[in-house]
């Protein structure tokens, strides 16, 4: 069973961290970190008061956003109350998983996991986390949505998976100098502004011989070009205004009020194999995943109700699928 303190480190300083029933505290810094729901909490605002920087307002976005979808499209889960229920849902959702090659069951399939200590950044709902304990994975959820994390643990806590959850910012992991053996992120680093610090934190927690599995938007492909295609009609000319627009016209499934993804980027292959050149890795592979007609704005779901349209789908999508996975050795 996977103790906090055997795993948890200061993310200021990464000094050792003491346990008391309301915090932890680190012993070199003396930071103070509040524990909500058996919950750490290592990314808070620094004032109470709403859009205090960057970093807060996309906190905010992401908490406001969870919070809303466990309340609508994911209230389902509350459901699962039993190993049997999480059973019955994660078999049924890997047969879903397999069939469109999902990361999940590709690179992180049951021999990459099983008896490992997995570190999912950006951890969600928790499914990732239920699943990886189904295949008898050690799991960590960090997640910078202080309600995803404590929903996360929940989930993970029913479906019977051994781990923990955590609050934090994937820019400064709150995770020991090699100690887990297999990194997972899907879908989230392409949402930090610091995607090359974030990526040296992953391979610092990473052991020698860990697995490092990350899948992010790829810039060439139907749904991402399709994207900045409108941007551009729409009169979004310059670089900071498209970057601007890749926010505001993604992740609507998360907008709560009048509040805007604040960011997202996307990526190429020799952009991925350019920043991983300087880590001492092997194994390296790059795939698309995705459906590119499937991913297009508007009408994409509807086309992909024709067979033959899901058949010239599943051909394209080595060369325009949405979804880059990246993977390697350390």
């Amino acid at each position: 069973m996977l103790e906090m303190t055997s795993f948890l480190v200061c993310p200021k300083c990464r000094g050792d961290l003491t346990r008391s029933a309301a915090a932890f505290k680190c012993r070199n810094c003396a930071g103070e970190y509040p524990i909500l729901d058996d919950v750490p909490q290592f990314d808070l605002p620094k004032s109470p008061h709403a859009g205090d920087g960057a970093r807060d307002e996309r906190r905010a976005y992401w908490d406001h956003g969870w919070q809303a979808r466990f309340g609508g499209d994911h209230a389902f889960l509350a459901s699962l109350k039993s190993r049997a229920d999480w059973s019955r849902f994660l078999e049924s959702q890997l047969k879903t998983l397999g069939d469109c090659r999902h990361v999940s069951v590709v690179e992180a399939d049951r021999q990459a996991v099983q008896d490992k200590t997995v570190l999912d950044i950006g951890c969600g709902s928790g499914n990732a986390g239920a699943m990886f304990g189904y295949r008898g994975a050690h799991y960590i959820g960090i997640d910078h949505s202080p309600h995803a994390a404590a929903y996360a643990l929940r989930h993970i806590r029913a479906s019977g998976a051994d781990g923990f959850t955590v609050q934090g910012n994937a820019d400064a992991l709150p995770i020991r100098d090699t100690s887990v053996d297999v990194i997972y992120s899907n879908g989230v680093l392409h949402h930090t502004p610091n995607f090359s610090t974030a990526l040296d934190e992953a391979y610092r927690v990473l052991k020698p011989g860990g697995k490092a599995i990350i899948a992010l938007y790829s810039t060439y492909s139907t749904q991402f070009g399709v994207t900045r295609l409108l941007g551009v009609l729409k009169g979004h000319l310059t670089p900071r205004a498209i970057q601007r627009w890749m926010g505001e016209s993604t992740e609507g499934d998360w907008r709560t009020g009048d509040r805007l993804n604040p960011w997202t980027q996307t990526f190429s292959k020799a952009q991925l194999k350019a920043v991983v050149r300087k880590y001492n890795v092997h194994g390296l592979t790059i795939r698309k995943n995705g459906q590119p007609i499937g991913e297009l704005p508007r009408f994409g779901s509807r086309l992909m109700r024709f067979r033959p349209i899901r058949k010239i789908d599943r051909t394209l999508e080595p060369l325009l699928g949405g979804m880059l996975v990246m993977s390697f050795n350390k």
